[in-house]
């Protein structure tokens, strides 16, 4: 009977851990509390392995970087709330996406209302890994962005930390465009 626990709570934690592995970078406290809620109802200790809290509080690292272009193209404010207007380059908040991997910081081009280019300004590069994880996962996060046209994105898997601060910036720029 003792064995069963064991192996019921260890099936429980293990579920726990690989949801929590790429939660979706718009709503990481609803992966929180999915992974909590999951692992308690066990009477574990394994709870608290979701990764995607972590690095939410330092977001603003330097927000104080407007857009490059915004400004001169002139359609940001005349478009009052519709994305069909907003035209112009957007540079998104540097975000440090905490553990000592380092920074991301993403450049966003709009024409008409759509998301057309994104260029990475600041990628995580402080080791070889970091720079390993950055040269294959920011691409593919750029295409999930542009096929989306949003900063709702899927992410990639094994690179959490990268997605939750591309999507971070993402927002950031998206929120400057009026998108």
């Amino acid at each position: 009977m003792k064995r069963a626990v064991i192996v019921g709570t260890s099936t429980v934690a293990g579920i726990a851990a690989v949801l929590a592995l790429n939660p979706d970078p718009a709503t990481p406290a609803a992966a929180a509390a999915t992974t909590s809620s999951s692992s308690s109802s066990s009477s574990s200790s394994s709870s608290g392995s979701s990764d995607g809290s972590s690095s939410s509080g330092s977001s603003d690292s330097s927000s104080g970087s407007s857009s490059s272009g915004s400004s001169s193209d002139g359609s940001t404010d005349s478009s009052s709330g519709t994305s069909s207007g907003t035209s112009g380059t957007y540079t998104g908040d540097a975000v440090d996406i905490g553990r000592g991997y380092g920074t991301i910081q993403l450049e966003v081009t709009v024409e008409s209302g759509r998301i057309v280019d994104i260029q990475a300004l600041a990628v995580p590069e402080n080791d070889h890994r970091s720079a390993e994880i950055s040269s294959y996962s920011v691409p593919q996060l750029i295409q999930q962005a542009l096929d989306a046209q949003s900063a709702q994105i899927s992410g990639i898997s094994g690179a959490t930390y990268t997605s939750y601060g591309f999507a971070q910036s993402l927002t950031s720029a998206l929120q400057q465009a009026g998108l």
